[in-house]
């Protein structure tokens, strides 16, 4: 499609909402500096603060850059709290977990702790499993490092005051019920061992060659859509390959490794929270080539003559490699905002950063692999799977660029971004009521029950 058909296509008309920036939270994220099972009492935490961050993993985000950059972590004491805004998920909680430094969720066989240490307890105990460590007995335990060794961790629930016997009196009582599938009985030691960048690029190539031209029907230009109506053929056009996209997006998320293990509503639950972002990251990802050299090193102005002069804006986003959205269109859509956001806060900074598949792939799987979702019923497993991914990034950046200790810090501090401009597109869309009438749910749930492509 050439420029002239660009300017031609995709326009929704004057009635275009008001720029709106979404609401922005400042999330503080606490995080535990190290322990060992040789000293008596967990050490200080500290604490990183993240601004501008209006994102359900933003806390995550944050934790995993400190962990990773104890040179920007301001120390602290385990006195100071999280601070959420009042109406944020995670405002009510009010203590960290004893053994790793994370959110507790209550307390659990004697001490403060979260769900991943309660449940590796328990299976502990239950299985009356023996661990044994591959250093020398004093491995770093907090919430990055919490699964790589299980003997220190058990040492460290011990050490912090978990009673055996009451994992032993629970099990008595039968608390829980035997049919229900519980993420208390996942083993992140050997499971999740698969879940490999190779793994993660496989199930893209894999999801983009097979997929053709089927569809998830979820948007569309309707009776009571407010798209002007001689731009309702291009709009039209531009939902289809939405869906398509989306079609390919949970293909995808099936031959990720360990996705299809977790039950029907958690898949379900992650991919309509993680959608949109993953649909931009890929949009920002095809952009990366239209890129003038010169703007995307110099942040869109020229510096050469001592003075700040514009640079030609990029004028085009690429959906995918075959289709492209013209700026003009973006302009009397009213969307010109969400257009240069998405260049200049994640396609610029994707360049400049030189940032290669294996890490756009793992940045996807993070996305994917959201823990903090309301209502996951499997919330262990997930944050496992995740947590793995986290170390797959961090070690191949410390492979591939070894003098750049800022650079795993520098990627996951694109998804806040990524994350504000998919709120603002939602916004858009209910504006301009191009969504089918089937909820995205009901539409995830008879793709996921399909046979798979």
């Amino acid at each position: 499609m050439d420029g002239g058909e660009q300017e031609q296509s995709f326009r929704l008309g004057p009635l275009s909402p008001q720029e709106v920036k979404p609401d922005i939270s400042i999330l503080n994220e606490n995080n535990t500096g190290g322990y060992s099972p040789k000293s008596a009492s967990p050490v200080s935490f500290g604490v990183i603060g993240l601004q501008s961050m209006n994102m359900t993993n933003a806390g995550s985000v944050a934790a995993t850059v400190a962990s990773h950059n104890p040179n920007q972590i301001q120390l602290g004491t385990q006195q100071q709290q999280q601070q959420y805004p009042p109406n944020h998920p995670l405002s009510g909680s009010k203590h960290l977990c004893s053994i790793c430094g994370d959110r507790a969720s209550g307390k659990h066989y004697g001490v403060y702790s979260c769900e991943g240490c309660k449940g590796f307890f328990k299976r502990t105990v239950r299985k009356d499993l023996t661990y044994a460590c591959r250093e020398d007995r004093n491995c770093i335990i907090d919430k990055r490092q919490r699964n790589r060794c299980q003997y220190c961790r058990y040492q460290k629930c011990l050490a912090c005051g978990m009673k055996r016997e009451a994992v032993q009196e629970e099990r008595q009582r039968g608390t829980r019920s035997q049919n229900v599938r519980s993420s208390d009985d996942f083993n992140p030691s050997s499971s999740v061992r698969d879940l490999t960048i190779e793994r993660i690029i496989d199930a893209e190539q894999k999801s983009e060659q097979l997929s053709g031209d089927n569809a998830i029907p979820f948007l569309r230009v309707g009776p009571n859509s407010m798209v002007q109506p001689d731009y309702k053929g291009a709009v039209s056009h531009l939902c289809q390959m939405v869906n398509k996209q989306l079609y390919q997006m949970v293909e995808y998320a099936r031959k990720m490794p360990h996705f299809a293990e977790l039950q029907r509503e958690d898949q379900v639950l992650l991919l309509k929270a993680g959608w949109n972002e993953l649909l931009i990251a890929n949009v920002a990802w095809c952009s990366i080539d239209s890129l003038d050299s010169d703007y995307a090193t110099s942040g869109g102005h020229d510096t050469s003559s001592g003075r700040r002069s514009p640079i030609r804006q990029p004028q085009q986003l690429f959906l995918n490699h075959n289709f492209s959205y013209h700026r003009n269109s973006a302009i009397k859509a009213g969307v010109a905002t969400i257009f240069d956001r998405i260049l200049s806060e994640l396609s610029v900074k994707m360049k400049r950063l030189n940032i290669d598949r294996s890490e756009l792939s793992c940045l996807k799987a993070i996305i994917l692999f959201n823990p903090d979702i309301r209502g996951l019923k499997g919330r262990n497993e997930i944050e496992v799977c995740r947590e793995q991914v986290y170390a797959c990034l961090d070690e191949h950046c410390r492979t591939e660029h070894p003098g750049d200790d800022s650079r795993f810090a520098q990627l996951l501090l694109r998804l806040p971004a990524l994350r504000s401009i998919s709120l603002k597109c939602l916004d858009h869309l209910f504006f301009f009521r191009i969504m089918g009438d089937k909820q995205l749910d009901q539409l995830f749930y008879e793709q996921l029950d399909a046979p798979m492509c």
